[in-house]
């Protein structure tokens, strides 16, 4: 009995094991910088990133396949994979909302088999001799929008090599279609992007005056201007006539052969004496953006209509200087 329980464990200790012997590598990866950010636009500013990997079984493993699962965890600003977001360089504390897809259409987020609910590349690949097995995979990341919070300036996040990693599970006939524990390769990378200073007119109707008599006095009508621009962005809104006039005098012309001109004066506040509103840096208005459209009433004043019954019109400038 006792030499029968011996040969049995010989007969264990000394049987060829299963060598798993695969090394894998990443290469050719990029920082992802989505560049000049406008926060006010409606499509959200797109860039990608295309790295290399590469595999290769050594002499004498068994292997036929593995599984090699590619994970890009939470961002380092959000602590998150939904969202993302990049953190600005600098004072006061502002964040940028982007995201980091699998596809080109950018439909599927890029998550972690740590990051429970997400989805990530699964590549099989075929190991039947020693010739290595390459390809390559693509981020594509896009910039969420709405960003209508965002000040300008720089923002980054980044990914290290904790968040941004490949596993490996090795299978003996046929690559495995699930994850394993063993990192495989390792690839960080940043994400970063410029928000710019941005302004838009967003509205501007004209100003109608109402039929008068040639004996009307200080006619006044008015409508409004629109304007956008970036959080946290100074700008002024200047106004000036076809004539060039930067005080906000201008001149009306009449239709056909008439060479009437009716003056008329723009100003912010009603009224003969309102404040003047031209192009210079002494009778511009003045805002501070919030991302979103301010409203700015612009009033006209005719001092006389005695003039050649016509229809007037003149064209005004908007200039908005940030």
């Amino acid at each position: 009995m006792r030499l029968r329980h011996l040969l049995i464990i010989a007969a264990v200790l000394f049987y060829p094991t299963i060598g798993h012997a695969v090394t894998c590598s990443v290469s050719n990866v990029q920082p992802i910088n989505l560049g000049s950010v406008n926060p006010l636009s409606a499509t959200g500013a797109t860039s990608s990133m295309t790295f290399n990997y590469t595999c290769a079984k050594e002499l004498g493993d068994t292997l036929a396949g593995i599984n090699l699962c590619f994970n890009i965890g939470a961002s380092a600003v959000s602590g998150q994979v939904t969202p993302r977001n990049m953190s600005l360089s600098g004072t006061p504390a502002r964040t940028l909302a982007y995201q980091l897809y699998q596809d080109t259409g950018r439909t599927k987020v890029w998550g972690s088999q740590y990051q429970s609910g997400t989805t990530f590349p699964m590549v099989q690949l075929n190991l039947l001799n020693l010739t290595p097995v390459t390809g390559s995979l693509t981020v594509s990341a896009q910039i969420v929008t709405p960003q209508t919070s965002a000040v300008p300036g720089n923002y980054l996040d980044n990914y290290t090599t904790a968040t941004a990693l490949v596993t490996l599970n090795p299978g003996l006939l046929f690559p495995p279609t699930t994850c394993g524990d063993t990192v495989a390769a390792r690839f960080p990378f940043t994400v970063s992007a410029t928000v710019s200073k941005q302004c838009n007119i967003t509205s501007a109707t004209n100003i109608s005056f109402a039929p008068t008599s040639a004996t009307g006095r200080n006619l006044t009508a008015s409508n409004t201007v629109g304007v956008a621009c970036s959080n946290n962005t100074p700008y002024t809104i200047g106004l000036q006539p076809s004539n060039g006039n930067t005080s906000g005098s201008g001149v009306m012309a009449g239709t056909g052969s008439n060479t009437d001109k009716v003056p008329y004066q723009l100003s912010s506040t009603p009224g003969p004496s309102g404040t003047v509103w031209g192009n210079t840096s002494l009778n511009t208005v003045a805002g501070n953006g919030t991302g979103t459209a301010a409203t700015y009433p612009v009033y006209a004043t005719v001092p006389s209509a005695n003039y050649t019954p016509d229809n007037y019109a003149d064209t005004v400038t908007i200039a908005v200087t940030y």
